[in-house]
């Protein structure tokens, strides 16, 4: 009896893991079921981001001049954030030009210093408000749509139709702080 229960209790943490692994599956196949994307663009897009950050990273200039994110969406990326000069958000976008499964970039960086705190604690709360604002749409397809805010810019990617794409526009337009709204879509018919 003290065997199995020393066996059990060994085997424990491997068993914690296993459950978060199957959560986290869980997790990313109940996003990638309610998404346009196919699951091998969802998995080339995470791929994308991370590798775009890895080969940012190595341009030295860059990596300590700019403040770059990178959002991939259907292998269509949009590059935001903050650059000093022309040469340096030209050089970003190729970089991410030249990554393997790349369809398209939106170049959205802008010639400035970097943002500072408080402006990205507004542009959580105006990415929050809007996906909250999308997520309460009745009748609306709300897991089609990306939503990031970059120095009080809105950002809108995704698989949509083109009535999707001027409903959610017209839905997130109005939120305190948000001086542009910039659409990203991919229009489908």
């Amino acid at each position: 009896m003290f065997k199995r229960l020393l066996i059990v209790a060994l085997f424990i943490p491997f068993l914690s893991g296993c459950l978060a692994a199957v959560a986290t599956t869980a997790i990313v196949g109940s996003d990638m079921a309610a998404d346009r994307r196919t699951s091998g663009a969802y998995v080339d897009d995470q791929s994308i981001e991370l590798r775009a950050l890895r080969y940012l990273g190595r341009n030295i200039e860059l990596k300590e001049s700019s403040s770059i994110n990178v959002i991939s969406y259907n292998r269509i990326v949009l590059l935001v954030g903050q650059t000093p000069n022309n040469q340096l958000k030209n050089e970003a976008a190729e970089i991410i030009r030249n990554l393997d499964g790349v369809r398209k970039v939106h170049n959205e960086l802008r010639i400035s210093a970097p943002d500072s705190i408080l402006s990205a604690t507004s542009d959580t709360w105006i990415t929050t408000k809007a996906k909250s604002l999308l997520l309460a749409e009745k009748n609306f397809a709300s897991s089609h749509i990306k939503v990031i805010s970059e120095n009080g810019e809105l950002f809108l990617m995704g698989i949509v139709n083109r009535v999707e794409a001027e409903k959610a526009i017209a839905i997130v337009r109005d939120i305190d702080g948000v001086e542009r709204v910039i659409n990203v879509f991919e229009i489908i018919r």
